[in-house]
Parts: C-alpha cells; sequence; structure tokens
C-alpha cells in the first residue's frame, strides 16, 4: 500500500463523526496494518466514562476507512481491542488487495458529503423504501439494528426520553459544565473551527445568542433552573425538533460491550451515508442512550432521573441497549456551516 493510498484511508477516517466534534483518534501505520487508538487527551469526559462516545466515535472512523478502501480495491480485517490490558487500542486494521472489489462502493462518495443539521423544521416524508435502504445498512454489522418508533404512543414515548436527557444536561451542574465546555464562543457566529463545536453549526436563532453564551455560566444556570429553564431548554433543542420532523429512528446495540459499541459506530455511519445517498438530513441526539448505559457518574440528585432513562429506553425498544436517536428529514439546502477538522499530521501516534 502506497503512501498516497494510505494517507486518502486516513482521511476518510478523520471525517468520521464524534461527540462534540472531539476527533479522540489516533493512528500508526505497521507495514499494512493500521492501529487507531482512543486519544488520551480528548476522551474520558463524564459523558465518555468508559470510553462509550470514543468507542462509538471510533466505529464510524473505522467504518468510513473500510469504505473508502473498497473504493480503491483493498479490503481490511478489522480486529477490535486487541489487548485487553490496553484500554486506548480500539482496532487493529490488516489491509490487503482485493482483486474482486471491481464494482465502486456507493457510500464511499458520501463520505465528504454528511452533514450534521440542527436546523428545523424539516420535510418529508421517510418512505418506506428509504427505511429499508437505512435498516439494512445497520444490519450490514451483526447485531445491529434500528428501532423506528410508528405509533402516536411510541413516538411520544420516545420524544420524552430524549427530553429528559437533554433537559438532564442543563439541570446537571457536572453534564452543564461539560456541555459548554465543548463550544468555542471565540470562534463567534459566523465561522468555523478546527476542533470542538463552533456557534454557527448550534442553529441557534440570532436574538437569543447572547442569551444562550450567558449560560454557560454556572451561578447563571443555577438561578434560572429554579425558573424551569432547564425544561424549556429541553424542549426547544429536542422535543419541538423532533416533533416537527418526519423520520426517527434508533440505534440499538446487543449489549454495552466495548466491542458492541465500537460496532454501533460503525453502523451508525453506514446508516448517516446512506441517509446522505438519499438526501436526507441527519441530527443524532446521543444523550438518552449513553446515560441510560448507567456509566456517566453524575450527581446523586439526579441519579433516579439517569436510572429512569435507561428503564424507559429498555420498554421503547425491547431486546438491547439504545445508544443513539436520529432525527431525520429533508431540508431545504445545505448547513450554512459545518464542523471543522484538525490537519491529519496532528492523529499520529507518539513515538
Amino acid at each position: 500500500m502506497n503512501r498516497e493510498t494510505k494517507a486518502a484511508i486516513l482521511c476518510a477516517g478523520i471525517a468520521a463523526p464524534s461527540a462534540d466534534n472531539s476527533q479522540p483518534w489516533r493512528f500508526e501505520w505497521c507495514g499494512d496494518d493500521l492501529d487507531l487508538r482512543i486519544d488520551a487527551g480528548r476522551s474520558g469526559r463524564v459523558s465518555d466514562s468508559r470510553y462509550v462516545l470514543s468507542d462509538l466515535a471510533a466505529g464510524a472512523c473505522v467504518e468510513n476507512m473500510i469504505i473508502h478502501a473498497r473504493s480503491l480495491g483493498y479490503a481490511g480485517d478489522v480486529q477490535t481491542f486487541p489487548r485487553l490490558d490496553d484500554e486506548l487500542w480500539a482496532a487493529r486494521i490488516r489491509w490487503y488487495r482485493d482483486p474482486e472489489r471491481d464494482q465502486p462502493e456507493p457510500l464511499a462518495g458520501a463520505i465528504e458529503q454528511r452533514r450534521t443539521d440542527r436546523r428545523f423544521p424539516w420535510r418529508g416524508p421517510i418512505t418506506p423504501e428509504t427505511q429499508a435502504r437505512l435498516n439494512a445498512q445497520a444490519e450490514l454489522i451483526p447485531g445491529q439494528r434500528l428501532y423506528w418508533p410508528q405509533t402516536s404512543r411510541e413516538r411520544k414515548a420516545a420524544l420524552g426520553v430524549i427530553r429528559q436527557a437533554e433537559t438532564l444536561r442543563f439541570r446537571s451542574p457536572t453534564l452543564h459544565a461539560e456541555l459548554f465546555s465543548s463550544i468555542r464562543f471565540s470562534a463567534g457566529w459566523h465561522t468555523t473551527c478546527e476542533e470542538g463545536l463552533a456557534p454557527a453549526t448550534l442553529a441557534v436563532e440570532a436574538p437569543v445568542r447572547p442569551i444562550f453564551q450567558a449560560l454557560r455560566h454556572p451561578a447563571l444556570m443555577r438561578m434560572l433552573n429554579r425558573l424551569g429553564t432547564a425544561s424549556v431548554l429541553g424542549w426547544r433543542s429536542a422535543w419541538l425538533p423532533i416533533r416537527l420532523s418526519p423520520g426517527l429512528c434508533l440505534l440499538v446495540i446487543p449489549s454495552t460491550a466495548r466491542s458492541d459499541v465500537l460496532a454501533g459506530g460503525r453502523a451508525l455511519e453506514r446508516v448517516w451515508l446512506q441517509a446522505s445517498l438519499d438526501g436526507l438530513s441527519v441530527q443524532p441526539y446521543a444523550a438518552a442512550g449513553v446515560l441510560g448505559l448507567g456509566f456517566v457518574p453524575v450527581e446523586p440528585a439526579f441519579q433516579r432521573s439517569v436510572s429512569r432513562l435507561g428503564a424507559s429506553l429498555g420498554e421503547l425498544c425491547g431486546p438491547g441497549y439504545g445508544l443513539v436517536f436520529l432525527r431525520l428529514g429533508y431540508s431545504r439546502s445545505a448547513p450554512p456551516t459545518r464542523s471543522g477538522r484538525r490537519v491529519p499530521g496532528s492523529f499520529a501516534a507518539p513515538p
């Protein structure tokens, strides 16, 4: 495998989504074997306890590289978590030339087109044929599936779970601090940044931007929460846009094992890329699933709420564990700003 091919594969991996655009990956080549490691300096935060979000991002990164390599005539054998005593070593991929790969890989063309769109409302409908294509992509990764709330009761329950989780992110001082620490307010409201969340990507309406920016101060957030502000924010950031959008699904993984979370990231990326090919916009909501797993150490006052989230998700999607909700629809235009990426050289593992 030549240097240009290796570089192209890494660029595809770097384009994968990650929680709060943290990009928690490091890469190291050993001949034609590629080691993917979790970057300790960009992982392990409160919501990333037991590396749930980093494993999810690692899975999406792996799948992007597998997909793009196929378009170049290569296949990869993936071994996840090669050493149990090295919790940051997420995967080793052994690449080899595949002469049977003479057909183009459709999903490869969507890697650079994939978008996170937080605007609303979106148009629809999501047809049964589109749902079937998205389901098929998720199920190509063994054990993964999508759950679609079908009845009004199921959709109401899903909306309630998502709103509770988003509200908790503003009520819990720990989760509130984590949320706002990822937003790069120094970038302003009209530009992007290479790491973290640029305010321009959040789709906050211009009149309320100063108020939203002020909410990063813990004292103000505590005071406003006495007036129910967290509940209002959960309604605005989750319940309302989802209620006005035509599609909602939940990625369900078979267990909480790290290998299954990483596999969930692979399935998530395949679904997202297929959605892009179908012209769909996507907004992920991971708070409900991640909190519901029970790994996040929130304050004692909120532990009962977190337990209820896990129970509610279990009742909603049946066997397995709901991990990430996806809001789907057809936006009128591409988002004006997308999250940036660090330069490829910054992802190299230290010697």
